[in-house]
């Protein structure tokens, strides 16, 4: 008996998961494989410099490859890197890699997409799940974000959109429910002081001589006792009851009120159905003031507040992901990004699609990216519309007010577009008839676009990659 008690303590007492000893960041042992092997990158190559690669090895710069988990295989302590190590990785790759300019940005970008797949893997195996490794996480999604939009008019061979959004998706949920849990912990802490502080008052309160005094005072008090209670009685039968109908016009009324208080959060402002005068003031401002307004590029916002933004504008259109916003918490559902997307989102169910393009302006650069994979559906599906809508052969719309009002960079684009889905396109403008719109034309490729590139122009590639808990 007392060996097997010993032996459940051993196994109490041993860790649940692993802690890393691989102080580089490429364990010693796969170094020397891949030297031996010649399984070295050209961007694990010694640089000079001046930035040019030379034709020798720098143990240094060589990174962890990702291998995937065999069985029977033991992972050794060794050969997983602690999270200082982590973080040293992740800057070097989005900083040091992310710029190379003697390979390709094809080559950078296979090449650093491997590498983070080996940092995930590594969090996971230590099961780290402090502010830090979010940190690390949500580098991962700033980088597939920023290549899903730079590397979008490359061929499969180099980059795969798929596989990339695959990516994306798994470390941003990973994102989500880590913050989630955050949440959960620290609402479990709150409650369990609450209860404690509880506990401790009615403990410091509580008296032996008061329970002797509550027990010789009980028979005396019981006739007492029994009028109060007779006139509670009384009270309460001399009010009238309420019929069923008022009941469910005080629910429905009070339902109202829960609906018009999410609308208020979502707006931003307090909007009742009976302030006209507020609806009157809105409407009398200018069209020139609204888009200025509206133009305005989101600045200052917290890593929790930049993941459900991002979540809501990978996953455009998806309305389990709307309500998971909508059921956010106060102060994140109401953030000035996070409500933005939502409106986004709204607009996009609403088939609202111009509305959608022009919240988009306000976007940050890095959200445009994660916008941009939309772009072409939205310019498509409006286009579609149209041609329903002005179904005339002598019916012409302008070039330059459609492309502004799809926000196409030019009407050079604009005319791509209207061919390739079978629209009629002459020198005074666009001719939308409804059987020249071809639904079954696949979409365009999507571009690069002229107002993303003059954003992404002003950021430093190191500040859109990084976020502000790694910046040290």
């Amino acid at each position: 008996m007392p060996m097997i008690m010993a032996t459940d303590k051993k196994k109490e007492d041993t860790p649940r998961f692993l802690v890393g000893a691989c102080l580089g960041m490429c364990p010693y042992a796969e170094v020397r494989l891949r030297q031996r092997e010649n399984l070295v990158h050209p961007l694990e190559m010694a640089v000079d410099s001046n930035g040019g690669r030379l034709n020798y090895v720098q143990p240094r710069a060589m990174v962890k490859e990702f291998s995937r988990s065999a069985a029977g295989h033991e992972i050794k302590a060794s050969d997983i890197r602690p999270l200082p190590v982590l973080i040293k990785t992740m800057k070097y790759l989005l900083t040091s890699v992310c710029q190379r300019q003697d390979v390709s940005w094809a080559v950078v970008y296979q090449f650093i997409s491997d590498r983070l797949r080996a940092v995930r893997q590594d969090l996971c195996v230590q099961g780290l799940k402090n502010f830090t490794c979010i940190q690390l996480y949500l580098a991962a999604v700033r980088f597939y974000t920023y290549a899903h939009y730079r590397t979008c008019e490359h061929d499969l061979n180099d980059f795969d959109p798929y596989l990339n959004k695959k990516h994306l998706i798994e470390t941003l949920t990973l994102v989500i429910s880590l913050f989630q849990d955050q949440d959960t912990e620290e609402r479990e802490h709150k409650i369990n002081n609450a209860s404690f502080r509880d506990d401790e008052l009615f403990s410091n309160n509580w008296d032996d001589s008061d329970e002797e005094e509550l027990w010789s005072n009980g028979s005396e008090d019981t006739s007492e006792s029994k009028i109060v209670q007779d006139a509670k009685i009384s009270e309460k039968n001399s009010i009238p009851k309420r019929t069923e109908t008022e009941e469910s016009q005080s629910q429905s009324q009070s339902s109202e009120a829960d609906i018009e208080e999410v609308v208020r959060d979502l707006n931003g402002a307090g909007i009742s159905k009976s302030s006209t005068d507020t609806e009157q003031a809105s409407s009398s401002l200018s069209t020139d003031r609204r888009e200025e307004r509206e133009h305005i590029m989101i600045s200052g916002y917290s890593s929790r507040e930049e993941a459900e933004a991002l979540y809501l504008l990978v996953n455009f259109g998806n309305e389990e992901v709307l309500k998971h916003a909508i059921e956010l918490r106060k102060d994140i559902r109401c953030s000035e990004l996070v409500s933005l997307a939502i409106k986004m989102n709204i607009a996009w169910i609403s088939c609202n699609y111009c509305r959608v393009l022009q919240l988009s302006t306000s976007l940050p650069p890095l959200f445009l990216c994660a916008f941009h994979a939309h772009m072409t559906m939205i310019q498509r599906t409006a286009l579609g519309i149209l041609s329903k809508a002005h179904s005339s052969k002598g019916l012409v719309y302008k070039q330059e007010d459609l492309a502004a009002l799809l926000y196409f960079p030019s009407t050079r684009e604009l005319k791509e577009a209207c061919r390739h889905y079978g629209l009629t396109v002459t020198d005074e403008g666009v001719i939308f008839v409804k059987s020249a719109f071809n639904w079954n034309t696949p979409m365009m490729k999507p571009m690069r676009v002229k107002r993303i590139e003059d954003k992404l122009t002003n950021i430093q590639l190191s500040e859109l990659l990084l976020p502000n808990g790694l910046v040290l």
